[in-house]
């Protein structure tokens, strides 16, 4: 029996769910979602559907989001949980190869997955899209693929307006990772579950605070990103 809440009846698509993604699957089935988890641990102890792929092959991804969409109906939701380690080298002493694996995993899969997604069903039913940095990083090579990330979500967010609705979180860097991780299941229910935000015709109200939301200790809600 599905749970009732701000979320019932809605189809969401977790992607990379590593690091806080277990307690994000939890925070969403809570409100009443249907959930499908693509990602290393792929959901496993929960109600979900698990979608075993390698984000890196187009068609296994390609293939994952058809399944959603066939076994569910529908997909109102992608969510993009990224989990950001700290590189232990400044940009100047870094292989550019570990560069470019970073910008794969937070700017090429993402966008993938946004892709697909898209023009499997959101293109024609409205959305939203989340890109979840989920660990506190700002150094190195994880600091230049954050800032191809925003740029891809300002991008992305212009030209997808108003049928799909596409903002990213990121913690700002005082807030400790602890902290952040715990608001994460909270701050991601309430973005899915603003009004206008249901996958229907027609996108989420436009985000107050812009697309890029940083959140803070000393804040209520999130910040956009200077």
């Amino acid at each position: 029996m599905e749970r009732s809440g701000p979320l019932s009846g809605r189809v969401v698509l977790l992607t990379g769910a590593d690091g806080p993604g277990e307690a994000v699957t939890r925070g969403l089935l809570a409100q009443g979602a249907r959930v499908a988890v693509a990602g290393p641990t792929a959901g496993a102890g929960l109600r979900v559907l698990a979608l075993g792929c390698d984000p890196d092959d187009p068609v296994d991804l390609s293939r994952a989001v058809d399944t959603v969409v066939r076994r569910f109906g529908r997909l109102d939701h992608v969510v993009n949980l990224m989990a950001v380690r700290p590189s232990a080298h400044p940009l100047m002493e870094l292989d550019p190869l570990a560069l470019r694996g970073s910008l794969q995993h937070h700017l090429v899969t993402p966008l993938a997955w946004i892709q697909r997604s898209y023009w499997r069903w959101m293109a024609e039913h409205g959305g939203t899209v989340v890109n979840v940095v989920a660990d506190v990083v700002r150094e190195g090579s994880q600091g230049a693929a954050l800032a191809a990330l925003t740029e891809l979500t300002e991008w992305l967010s212009a030209e997808l307006a108003p049928r799909v609705d596409v903002c990213s979180v990121v913690p700002s860097p005082l807030l400790g990772a602890v902290r952040y991780r715990a608001m994460l299941p909270d701050v991601l229910t309430g973005l899915l579950a603003r009004p206008g935000c249901s996958g229907e015709a027609g996108a989420c109200p436009d985000l107050v605070h812009g697309p890029v939301l940083v959140l803070t200790d000393q804040s209520a809600g999130p910040r956009r990103a200077a």
